[in-house]
């Protein structure tokens, strides 16, 4: 667990590696407090990033140069068939790096939980990509994230009592109603395939 400052910093020195974080999405419990600049008041499990699928290799590139990569947490080491994404400690905070891409109208995204030895497809369909990623300023570094509609949106499905204070949280702040009624929509007409690691190992082709 981190702090949110702890959060925070992290978010920061990724955001500042040059050629990378113009094609990052950092989601999940910490961005609306951080997109607000606002203190949450809880700690946070993890960073979660979203990377143009294409730039994959140049986090695990990174990754080796300082150190911090780790071979069992890397999907590519599994024999999914395919990149499912890569875990991370960056100054001691959890990091999670999952491969994401745009495709007919769908924001796709993979990722993979060593601990349940699953990994899944995710498929969100949208109207408008800005109004599932908007721009991320932290103390003038600039990124992106997803929405605070979006990560309400989501949040709403699972409803576990630190998600209700993040809704909570996202509700207190001057949120679009319009684009959150979209987004809506959009997670729910979203998809999932999860599979086990032997599933994976075991296809014949992608």
């Amino acid at each position: 667990m981190a702090s949110l400052n702890n959060v925070k910093v992290v978010v920061k020195k990724i955001s500042t590696i040059e050629n990378l974080g113009e094609h990052l999405c950092f989601f999940g419990g910490s961005v609306p407090y951080i997109y607000y600049n606002k203190e949450s008041n809880r700690e946070h499990s993890d960073v979660d990033i979203l990377v143009d699928k294409e730039y994959m290799d140049v986090v695990r590139q990174l990754a080796k140069q300082s150190n911090l990569y780790r071979p069992n947490l890397d999907s590519l080491n599994l024999d999914l068939r395919d990149d499912y994404g890569l875990k991370l400690f960056i100054d001691g905070v959890y990091v999670e790096f999952e491969p994401m891409y745009v495709e007919d109208g769908m924001l796709i995204r993979k990722s993979f939980s060593p601990d349940k030895s699953l990994a899944g497809v995710e498929m969100i369909p949208f109207e408008e990509l800005t109004d599932l990623i908007v721009e991320l300023n932290i103390d003038g570094v600039k990124s992106y994230c997803q929405s605070p509609e979006l990560i309400k949106a989501e949040k709403e499905q699972y409803k576990r009592e630190k998600d209700l204070l993040d809704i909570n949280f996202i509700d207190s702040q001057d949120i679009d109603v319009d684009k959150y009624h979209r987004v809506k929509k959009s997670i729910e007409s979203s998809t999932a395939t999860i599979n086990t690691y032997e599933e994976l190992k075991n296809r014949k082709t992608l």
